[in-house]
Formats: structure tokens, C-alpha cells, sequence
């Protein structure tokens, strides 16, 4: 499965992305002060039919004293002093003729909390029956009035009530915005709370994302998630993982077959045409200049599809983990002066070898000197190939007491950042890449192996411009040997 990363994690968010936290703390915090509205709009609601229902019975009652006293008043004079008798400072009841005018209010009006000046005539008039309630406001304060017919005789009277609600709505304002500010403190504290509580109950999905995250593709045979420990929520989950982890595992294993076998086979018939082409050449006497030209590129393109098969391999051995790599201290310097003389002469003498920091000591380095010089002579093909010309390639080598870095420097146009993860990627290559001919193995194979040695390789620019190629490795003892 060479297309794919080596590692399955860590997973990568998007640049936007929402917090399951965040938004079940906001959805939380939104229910509880929907709740306090709720209870705050019914205790305003309750306190209003409370106010109407106690309005309605304080009428009911005066009337009741009215009529129930003994002698019943006979005339409106007598009815207006009974009257007189019933009003308080709050609760205000006259007579009203069928004309809708006030009698004998005059002095009722006196004991009563109502601006000066305001006319009982003008108040409004409930059109329903008892029941009816009406609220009015004058001077800043405000009233409910009603009223009630009674017959006296042959006549049918009205009586008309006014009660001052204005004290009764400031102390209910006041009890709103109490109940307001305890339920901001309450919301607050219940926040506070919370966070603890979302956090505790989803640690489970934290954990479950980082068991996720530790199964690679070295173990997708061997581990899976363990459904029974997981929350019921999360169990769905957890299997339709392990599932994708099993279609994903049997994918690898045949994608890692068919590559390994068809590089196997693929190495005999290149070696013959690649042969072939070389005795050919060498038999150049009898050939034409054009002959030998096209005989040469036969062996050179052999020679690189004979590279690519051995880099394909390499990396199918390592995903098996077939390639055990042995950590020995070898001689850096050394395998830096044996790559060099095997590729001179392809790079027309263009390798230079700087002592850097080391200033000619022998330094030791622990891994595989083998693998070494193959990642090495990859970097230096590398540059021979996107460096064209007569530009030297510069070969370093600094260490310090537990580190040994090698570096691959060249003239050309160097690597952006943003492809300098990329171009270690497998089948990735760099925005420069153009016309040049690669298939992005080579430096994923570089990575591969130096990971397997417990090193790395990264890319920065050269003091002169161009790439810094730089292979990195545990320092060994003796790091200076004489």
C-alpha cells in the first residue's frame, strides 16, 4: 500500500473546525437560561392574573357590602355615603349614572392616591361584564379598573372601581430583576460546573482518538480497538473502525504482494536489457554514432527502472518489516568517501567532499552503514538531476557529541516550504519538479531507511542558495578515533 502514509495518525483537523465541548457547554448554558426565561415570563404572568384575580374579588366583595346592608340605601345620596365608607388609599369605588358621570365622587377622590386635576369621567369603560378588567395609566402610575351594575329600585346603577397597582408593579420589576441577576450568577456557576462534568464524560472519545492515532501501518494486523471497553454511545464506532482497519490491512497486504512480486519480476529482464545494452555499446566500433547513442540510453533508462525496482522493494521490505536494521557504529566518513567514488564519474567529477566542523577526525555514527550510503547516493542522483551543468555538488559532514549530520548541498533552485514535507511523501514530488524525470520513491525510500536507523532527513537552503539535504543520525563511540 505504497500510496498511503507509513503512519495512519495523527489525524489532521481542518482549519475550521467546532468543539464537541464548546458547543454541548453553549447548548447547555442556552437550556438553563431558556429555562430561567421561561420561569421569569410565568412569574410575571401568574403575578398579572393574580393582581385581575384579586382586583375582581375586592369588587365582588364591596358590592356584597353594599347590598347587604341593612336598610339597603334608597336614594343616590345614601348610596354615595355608604360608598364613602368602603374606599381605602388604594382602592377607589363611586357611583356612576347611566350616562357614564361620576356622583357624589367628589370627596372620595381625596382619600385616593390619583393625580390632581384627573376626571372619573374620562377614565375608560369596560364594554364586558364583571370580569372585565381594564388597565389605565395616568400621571406615571397606573390603575385597574372595573364595574359592576346593581339595581336600586326600579333603577339600574353602576358601580365603578379604581385600584392604584403602582406599588405592586415595583415591587414585582424588583423581583424580576432579582430573579434576573440570580439567574445570570446561576447560569455563570452552572458553567463553571459543566466544564469539569463535558470534559470527565468526554474523555472517553478523547481516549478512544488516541488509540486511533497509536495503530500504524506496521501494526494493522495486530492491533484493533477494544469495542468492550467502550461506552455504549462509542461501541458503533469502535467496530466500524476495527471493520475499515480489517478492509484497509487486507488492502495493504495485497497492494504489498503485487508490488513485491512484480518488482521481483521485474529485475531479471531489466538486468538482461541493461546488460545486453552495455555489451552492445562496448562493441562501438561496429556501431553508428547513432546506434551508439540510442544503445546508450537503452542501459541509462535500464539502469534507472533497474533503481526505481530497487527502491520499490526497499520500501515493501520495510512496510513487512523484513528489513532489520542493525545498530553499529560505522565509519561516516568513510561511507561518505566510498559513495563518492562510485558516482564520480556518472557526475562528471562534480562531487566535492567539505570537512565542515569534524576537520578530518574519523566520526562514528550508529546504523547501517549499507542503507546509509544508499540514501546518500539517492540525495546525490537527486541533485545530479535537478542541478544540471558543471555546479558542484558539496558533500559535508559536522558532528557533535550525540549527533552526526551529513549534508547534500546544491546550486539550484532549492525546495519551498510548503513542498518540504511533501517531496519525502511517497510518489510526491516538489512544485520545481517540471520536465524532470522521477517517479517521488527515491527520497520516501531516504526517509523509510532513516527512520528505520532511528535518524532523520530534512531539507533547508544552502548557505550559497539552492537545497541543504541533510541526513541525520545518532552520534556512536568513539566519535573521535585516532
Amino acid at each position: 500500500m505504497l500510496a498511503f502514509s507509513r503512519s495512519l495518525s495523527p489525524f489532521r483537523l481542518p482549519a475550521r473546525v467546532f468543539s464537541i465541548r464548546r458547543r454541548l457547554l453553549g447548548l447547555s448554558l442556552l437550556a438553563v437560561l431558556g429555562g430561567y426565561a421561561l420561569l421569569i415570563g410565568a412569574t410575571a404572568l401568574l403575578a398579572s392574573q393574580e393582581r385581575l384575580t384579586q382586583h375582581r374579588a375586592t369588587a365582588a366583595s364591596m358590592r356584597q357590602l353594599l347590598l347587604g346592608r341593612r336598610p339597603l340605601p334608597q336614594s343616590l345620596d345614601a348610596v354615595s355615603a355608604a360608598l364613602a365608607q368602603l374606599i381605602s388609599p388604594n382602592f377607589l369605588v363611586w357611583l356612576e349614572t347611566d350616562q357614564g358621570i361620576p356622583y357624589g365622587a367628589a370627596p372620595q377622590i381625596r382619600q385616593f392616591s390619583i393625580p390632581t386635576g384627573v376626571s372619573l369621567a374620562r377614565l375608560p369603560r369596560t364594554m364586558g361584564g364583571p370580569d372585565q378588567v381594564a388597565v389605565v395609566r395616568v400621571g406615571g402610575l397606573t390603575y385597574l379598573t372595573s364595574a359592576q351594575e346593581f339595581q336600586l329600585g326600579t333603577r339600574t346603577l353602576r358601580l365603578r372601581f379604581l385600584e392604584d397597582i403602582t406599588q405592586k408593579l415595583a415591587q414585582q420589576r424588583l423581583l424580576l430583576i432579582m430573579m434576573l441577576v440570580a439567574a445570570g450568577l446561576a447560569t455563570l456557576f452552572t458553567g463553571l460546573l459543566l466544564r469539569p462534568v463535558l470534559v470527565r464524560g468526554l474523555s472517553p472519545l478523547h481516549d478512544l482518538g488516541l488509540r486511533m492515532q497509536e495503530i500504524s501501518s506496521d501494526t494493522l494486523d495486530s492491533q484493533r480497538v477494544l469495542v468492550q471497553s467502550q461506552p455504549r454511545e462509542l461501541a458503533p464506532i469502535a467496530e466500524a473502525f476495527n471493520d475499515l482497519l480489517d478492509r484497509l490491512s487486507a488492502s495493504w497486504e495485497r497492494q504489498r504482494g503485487f508490488v513485491n512480486g512484480v518488482s521481483h519480476e521485474l529485475r531479471t529482464p531489466i538486468s538482461l536489457i541493461r546488460n545486453y545494452a552495455g555489451r552492445m555499446r562496448r562493441r562501438s566500433l561496429e556501431l553508428t554514432e547513432q546506434q551508439y547513442e540510442q544503445i546508450t540510453l537503452i542501459e541509462d533508462e535500464a539502469g534507472r527502472m533497474g533503481r526505481l525496482v530497487a527502491d520499490l522493494l526497499s520500501l515493501t521490505r520495510i512496510d513487512s518489516q523484513r528489513t532489520m536494521m542493525p545498530f553499529d557504529p560505522f565509519d561516516v566518513g568513510q561511507a561518505i568517501e566510498r559513495v563518492v567514488e562510485r558516482l564520480q564519474a556518472r557526475s562528471g567529477g562534480r562531487l566535492t567532499i567539505s570537512l565542515g566542523a569534524t576537520q578530518g577526525a574519523r566520526t562514528f555514527a550508529l546504523g547501517d552503514a549499507d542503507r546509509f550510503e544508499q540514501c546518500l547516493a539517492n540525495l546525490i542522483e537527486n541533485a545530479l538531476k535537478y542541478v544540471p551543468g558543471v555546479s558542484p555538488i558539496v558533500l559535508r559532514l559536522d558532528a557533535s557529541l550525540d549527533r552526526v549530520v551529513v549534508h547534500v548541498m546544491d546550486s539550484g533552485p532549492g525546495v519551498p516550504e510548503a513542498d518540504r514535507t511533501r517531496i519525502f511523501e511517497r510518489f510526491g514530488r516538489g512544485r520545481h519538479a517540471g520536465s524532470v524525470p522521477g517517479s517521488g520513491v527515491g527520497l520516501a525510500v531516504v526517509r523509510a531507511l532513516m527512520e528505520a536507523m532511528g535518524g532523520t532527513v530534512v531539507v533547508a537552503d544552502a548557505p550559497e542558495g539552492g537545497a541543504d539535504f541533510q541526513l541525520r543520525l545518532k552520534g556512536a563511540a568513539p566519535l573521535h578515533a585516532t
